[in-house]
């Protein structure tokens, strides 16, 4: 071979070796890139997800709030009453709707007066595993928030009044069943690690395992596939980073803060690499998950005001509800029908309809 030849030859080999190089150096970007994107949006599905979880158990905690029987049985210190009335209103929720609910009175020297469940407790002092509850010692205005007690999980409180009189507190609980159960049904695991810290509060939680060095696992119905994982990952640098990558799973990190802006945990979403390569090709699922919670608004909205009358059609108030949910690629068909439906209306009966669209949707609490 010449000389020219074997220079051409080094040539072209230098050329191949750099734009493997770049090959491979662009894919690992790519990669890093579609990793991210798919952090952020198991992040926003997470936040959608407890922030529902957390507005629902408010909504129980206002309606018992103004629950006369429950009040009058407060007033007479009738705990037996209390127990009963509970019990009674969870069972039929739980008939009805398939919804399991926990609830609690709580005194305003914070003795557990009644809970749904049982009645074995009750004039037990809990001030010392709930210190979230001197926030009321200060504030009178409801909240929902995760927080730390004998287990750890969301809890509604909101007080109870007679006139200007406080009789003491209801608490919804929930546990993120609902939120552990969504994200198994799209192929993640949810963990749900409290701090070790609040170990000796959380009283019945101290079976549960431990992992990654610190933390204590929450979830009720957790899946043990992936504990070994957990404890011998890095939890330290996973939280410094967001994602970890360990024996073919990728593992997201978000932060778990409490009502008042304290961090006391983590939530960890472990990801096979197979179903985070079939999420980075069909990326369209996870956005359409992330619009999913408008989808559901709506269609709550719709149920809930198909039976109004007073209106030319049962579906125009609803469209008031869709203006804030319709992707920018159907707006201009949304606009159009609306345009069509809404035009024989008055501008004093439009008024109307938005005026009470805005009271109707209040829910008059803190949601953290």
């Amino acid at each position: 071979m010449s000389g020219r030849n074997r220079a051409l030859l080094a040539a072209f080999l230098v050329v191949v070796v750099v734009l493997l190089v770049l090959i491979v150096q662009f894919k690992q970007q790519t990669d890093a890139l579609s990793v991210k994107r798919i952090s952020d949006q198991l992040a926003v599905i997470l936040r959608s997800e407890l922030d529902k979880e957390k507005e629902s158990a408010l909504r129980y905690a206002l309606v018992l709030s103004k629950n006369e029987a429950l009040i009058d049985a407060m007033e007479n210190d009738d705990e037996e009453k209390g127990y009963l009335i509970l019990s009674e209103l969870m069972r039929s929720i739980k008939e009805y709707t398939n919804t399991l609910i926990r609830t609690q009175v709580i005194t305003d020297d914070f003795l557990i007066f009644a809970r749904s469940w049982d009645n074995t407790f009750a004039g037990m002092p809990i001030d010392e595993y709930r210190p979230d509850l001197r926030y009321f010692q200060q504030n009178k205005k409801p909240r929902s928030a995760i927080e730390v007690g004998r287990r750890l999980g969301i809890k509604a409180t909101v007080p109870i009044r007679k006139g200007p009189e406080l009789l003491g507190f209801v608490e919804v609980l929930q546990f993120f069943e609902n939120t552990t159960d969504y994200f198994r049904k799209m192929g993640v695991e949810l963990y749900i690690l409290m701090d070790e810290r609040f170990y000796n509060i959380a009283l019945l939680m101290q079976n549960n395992p431990f992992v990654g060095k610190g933390y204590v696992v929450a979830n009720r119905h957790y899946n043990t596939a992936h504990l070994g994982d957990l404890e011998a990952i890095d939890m330290v640098k996973l939280r410094q980073q967001g994602v970890a990558q360990a024996d073919h799973k990728y593992f997201f990190y978000e932060p778990m803060i409490n009502g008042s802006g304290e961090i006391i945990g983590a939530f960890v979403m472990v990801l096979p690499e197979a179903r985070l390569q079939h999420f980075a090709s069909r990326e369209e699922e996870l956005s359409f998950m992330i619009n999913f919670t408008r989808a559901e608004l709506y269609e709550i909205s719709k149920r809930q005001y198909d039976s109004e009358s007073g209106y030319k059609s049962r579906y125009d108030k609803s469209l008031l509800y869709l203006k804030d949910m319709v992707p920018p690629e159907e707006r201009d068909a949304f606009v159009e029908e609306a345009r069509e439906r809404l035009g024989e209306y008055s501008k004093e009966e439009l008024i109307g309809m938005i005026l009470n669209y805005n009271v109707s949707r209040e829910i008059k609490g803190e949601i953290r």
